[in-house]
């Protein structure tokens, strides 16, 4: 009798941590950069850690007022890469308030994770050679339906769902390097020796390359996963030759600031397991 009273606790348990581990993915996020400006429909670029990534259980909105509405806009997202998506709406913000509203699924319901201001993000002015289309048509289910609140209640979550009706819309990421580095990607190799560590390495390619020495150990890491130990950033091998990341993908990265914020939240989460 104990002895199933016992088995029963612990598979109650171990349903409990597994339900806990799944759920509490999100542990960083950020505007990497913002694509619009005033009056244009939004377009962002965003650094994200989560466990799984699952964007099932992440939900993006902008959240701005409009005479004396307040309006709520779920975006439509598409990862770039394990901590990079692009998230745009249709509706065009006109506040120069409005704020991103970030919320995710934990704890059996939704609850919102940042609030950030958009206009505070990093502009970036892009051109036609860089540009990326978002999939309307693919985006993730939610694993639960969004609450319907009014607008007169706190930290109210986002309430209109994507419009992909409308002619698809289109993200564009970050201007290109220059030509100096126009010949990067797999026919390029980086030159090191067997004690140089992973800074070492960025530091001395991102003079050349023409950009910070944590988007060059971001884009190294992106562009050469076999290079390190379990995959994990702070563990680079020494007996596997690495190639140069690609034009696109040392693109992606044009904040040092939120760069360093992107990696520093990377290491963590891998240090952490």
């Amino acid at each position: 009798m104990s002895k199933g009273l016992f088995s029963k606790a612990g598979l109650a348990i171990s349903l409990f941590l597994f339900s806990f581990v799944a759920q509490a993915a999100l542990s960083h996020l950020s505007i990497n950069s913002r694509q619009f400006e005033l009056g244009q429909h939004p377009k962002f670029k965003l650094n994200i850690v989560a466990g799984k990534n699952d964007l099932s259980r992440i939900s993006f909105h902008v959240r701005q007022h409009v005479g004396d509405k307040e309006v709520l806009e779920e975006l439509m997202v598409q990862p770039v890469n394990g901590f990079m998506l692009y998230a745009i709406g249709v509706d065009d913000v006109k506040d120069p308030n409005a704020k991103l509203i970030v919320s995710h699924y934990k704890g059996n319901n939704w609850q919102q994770f940042s609030v950030i201001p958009v206009f505070d993000a990093p502009f970036i002015k892009t051109n036609s050679k860089t540009e990326i289309n978002i999939n309307t048509s693919n985006q993730p289910k939610k694993v639960a339906p969004m609450p319907q609140v009014k607008s007169s209640q706190k930290n109210q979550l986002a309430v209109t769902a994507p419009k992909p009706s409308k002619p698809q819309a289109q993200v564009l990421p970050a201007t290109m390097v220059s030509s100096s580095a126009s010949e990067l990607g797999a026919s390029c190799i980086i030159e090191r020796n067997s004690t140089e560590t992973l800074w070492r390495i960025a530091s001395r390619y991102a003079k050349p390359w023409e950009t910070n020495v944590y988007a060059v150990m971001l884009a190294i890491f992106e562009a050469n996963p076999q290079a390190f130990s379990k995959q994990k950033i702070y563990l680079i091998r020494q007996d596997i030759q690495l190639v140069c990341p690609t034009v696109n993908q040392l693109n992606q990265y044009l904040s040092k600031a939120e760069d360093k914020l992107a990696f520093e939240a990377l290491d963590r989460k891998q240090r952490s397991h």
